[in-house]
C-alpha cells in the first residue's frame, strides 16, 4: 500500500479530484493548509504560492491510501502531466510506503 499526498492551491483541488476519479480512486481526504514559517516565529502567513495578498489557507492537501500499482500509475501520470490550475504553480506530489494500516 502507498499513500499519495498532493499539495496545491485551492484552484488545483478540482483537477486533483478529476485525476483521482479518472484513476478509480473512490475515497480520498482533502484539507485546507495554513502555512507557517520559522522566520515569522511560527505565526501563520501566506505560504505557497507566496504573496502578501494571498490568504493563509490558500493551499490544500489531498491524500489517498492506494494499491501500489494505482499509486505508481498516478505518480507516472503527474510526472508527465503536472496538475496545475496555473502552470507557474504545479501541485507537489508525494508517494510514501504505508507499512501498516489497521
Amino acid at each position: 500500500m502507498k499513500m499519495i499526498a498532493i499539495i496545491g492551491d485551492e484552484e488545483t483541488r478540482p483537477l486533483i479530484r478529476k485525476m483521482f476519479t479518472a484513476n478509480q480512486v473512490s475515497l480520498f481526504s482533502s484539507i485546507a493548509i495554513r502555512g507557517c514559517s520559522c522566520e515569522s516565529g511560527g505565526e501563520p502567513r501566506a505560504w505557497w504560492p507566496a504573496g502578501k495578498d494571498i490568504p493563509s489557507t490558500y493551499s490544500s492537501l489531498c491524500f489517498a491510501i492506494l494499491e501500489d500499482e494505482k499509486a505508481d500509475r498516478i505518480m507516472n501520470e503527474v510526472e508527465k502531466n503536472p496538475v496545475a490550475a496555473d502552470p507557474a504553480f504545479p501541485a507537489k506530489v508525494f508517494m510514501m510506503n504505508v507499512e501498516k494500516m489497521i
